[in-house]
């Protein structure tokens, strides 16, 4: 495959950074990728240090200053431990964001029948790559790694299959934004996140700039904007032409379009080692980092892959400080224990060739949260090392639920968290006391009796309900509850399931009125040790406000199209005598 590989645009600056011996050098560079649109790159480079590895993180965020000499080792937080070993560390923006040329396209699916001259970003990553060694002092190997949005273009990089990336760790990766992740889960759209996110991202940029686009609309006062108002109604002030949201509103069904933005579709031989990071309490992109993993070791089952989780929120390994969300504290240090005995040692194992490999899984689950309790305590110690997920001898244990009926009332819908606040979606609800559902009349609570032995909740949650309702579309939400002795309700996982795609996520269909049927639907994993004297708690509901945009209840082909018409009560029952269940794997 032939390859452009030029420098354009050439800036170098100087700086006096010490991290040991090395005193490190800053350049920008415009570089060239194969259709000759060029990208917008920082190198940070080490004197001294004439074979070092090279660690890339591309991103559709900003990375300002632009074309700015300064630099400070601050302002790489706990990835400052890369300055201090040595290593190039390369900055990109992805084609069409800020400085770089062309144009973006939201999770830009990977081309597995490219031909000569087709690029996506795994050919962009490739491109780049050929550049850095071909213009850096390098020991010609290469790591990747990224969070979030950054965390899709790392596994991106990964499926580049180019020889010299030799290691590759996507964290918190984007995986599929109609199934999980932040725009959708289960198809059901989430709407503070993606109305936050999507008022400015979601707008397509016409030239390059280092400003971010303007907001199309307000996302400060979410509550008050969202609070009886049909979607269609919320969702105008940002149907701008070119706008992402134009997407999502066409393709209201898993439909090719999804189909082919998953960042797993059409997975082949995945070349370099790859570890998988995530939070377990992470609101954004939980789904993604299961789903990521477990494609890997299904569809290329030779990749040295790696597993990371524990109770962090989005990203909360790069917080030092972090401790806990809402009134659930999960012991200090995890961060730092995280990029010194975890990720540094895998990138310096295949890129420097040094230590040993780390174990396939490594995980701290959350288990004691009282304040008093975990508040600086560290929990270096509770850190387990596994050869697999779900550990070996784990076993079903289910929750029958017993029977009840309510109404949903789209005009008095079951808030998400007990502090609705107008400053947009409060990442804590993920751990938050749910006591204020609890006192709801549309919410059916279950609990069983105060376990008297440690309960080790280790795998996925899966959900069967059985339902009746006089309606003809709705969406079930279900949360999975440790209740503490001190009586804090904390939530440890919560998903929604719509009912039109409780057959097939491609082809909706409506609910027969008065007439039982079933919704089963799989939350994202869990690790979570249920303590002596706590009890376990679900709770399930028929609206989840402002989190995911509220059902109209009435069954539409597109229900982005609901106008306040649609809108209706609804009267659900669930069906108990073991018909209606919730399964933990238990260790």
């Amino acid at each position: 495959m032939r390859k452009h590989i030029h420098l354009i645009g050439f800036l170098l600056c100087a700086f006096s950074v010490c991290a040991h011996s090395f005193n490190y050098t800053k350049r920008h560079a415009m570089i060239a990728m194969r259709d000759g649109v060029r990208l917008y790159t920082e190198i940070y480079e080490p004197a001294g240090n004439d074979h070092a590895p090279v660690l890339i993180m591309r991103t559709p965020y900003s990375l300002r200053p632009y074309n700015d000499d300064s630099f400070s080792k601050k302002s790489f937080g706990l990835d400052s431990v890369y300055l201090n070993h040595g290593y190039i560390i390369v900055r990109q923006n992805v084609r069409g964001t800020y400085l770089s040329e062309g144009c973006f396209e939201q999770s830009r699916p990977f081309n597995p029948k490219k031909k000569k001259g087709d690029t996506d970003e795994a050919t962009d990553t490739w491109d780049t790559v050929d550049w850095l060694l071909a213009h850096c002092r390098t020991n010609g190997r290469v790591g990747v790694k990224g969070t979030s949005y950054p965390g899709f273009y790392a596994f991106m990089a990964a499926r580049s299959g180019h020889p010299s990336i030799k290691a590759a760790s996507p964290q918190a990766p984007v995986n599929n934004w109609f199934m999980g992740d932040d725009i959708h889960h289960n198809g059901a759209l989430m709407l503070m996140d993606s109305y936050g996110f999507g008022s400015s991202f979601f707008r397509q940029r016409r030239n390059p700039s280092v400003k971010a686009m303007g907001k199309l609309a307000p996302v400060d006062t979410t509550v008050d904007v969202f609070y009886k108002r049909p979607i269609a109604d919320i969702l105008s002030p940002v149907m701008e032409e070119g706008s992402f949201w134009n997407d999502i509103v066409e393709h209201p069904d898993y439909d090719s379009y999804w189909q082919a933005h998953c960042s797993t579709s059409s997975l082949g031989k995945i070349r370099p080692a790859v570890m998988i990071v995530g939070g377990l309490y992470d609101a954004e992109d939980n789904y993604g980092t299961w789903t990521t993993w477990r494609q890997i070791a299904k569809q290329s089952p030779k990749t040295p892959l790696y597993l990371v989780e524990a109770p962090w929120y989005h990203h909360g390994w790069g917080n030092s400080g972090y401790q806990h969300l809402d009134d659930a504290w999960f012991g200090a240090g995890t961060a730092a224990y995280f990029i010194n005995e975890i990720e540094y040692p895998f990138f310096a194992h295949y890129l420097e060739g040094k230590g040993k490999r780390p174990a396939p899984v490594t995980l701290l689950p959350s288990g004691e949260t009282r304040k008093e309790i975990m508040k600086n305590r560290d929990v270096e110690s509770q850190w387990l090392t596994l050869d697999c997920w779900p550990p070996k001898d784990a076993r079903a244990k289910r929750l029958c639920l017993g029977g009840g009926t309510v109404v949903s009332d789209p005009d008095n819908p079951v808030p998400y968290y007990n502090n609705v606040t107008t400053r947009g979606r409060d990442r804590a609800y993920m751990a938050g006391d749910q006591r204020f559902a609890s006192k709801r009349g549309d919410v059916l609570t279950f609990s069983w009796p105060a376990t008297r032995d440690t309960l080790r909740m280790m795998g996925p949650v899966k959900v069967n309900l059985v339902l009746n309702t006089d309606a003809t579309d709705l969406l079930a939400v279900v949360k999975l509850i440790d209740v503490r002795p001190d009586g804090y309700e904390m939530l440890v996982r919560g998903d929604v399931m719509p009912a039109r795609f409780r057959h097939s996520f491609s082809k909706p269909k409506p609910i027969t009125p008065n007439k039982d049927f079933n919704i089963s639907f799989t939350m994202p994993d869990i690790a979570h040790v249920l303590m002596p004297g706590h009890k376990l708690m679900v709770q399930v509901q028929f609206s989840w406000f402002p989190l995911v945009a509220v059902n109209p209840q009435t069954y539409m082909k597109n229900p982005y199209k609901a106008t306040a018409s649609d809108y209706r009560k609804a009267t659900v029952a669930l069906q108990g005598n073991g018909k209606s269940f919730v399964e933990l794997s238990v260790w």
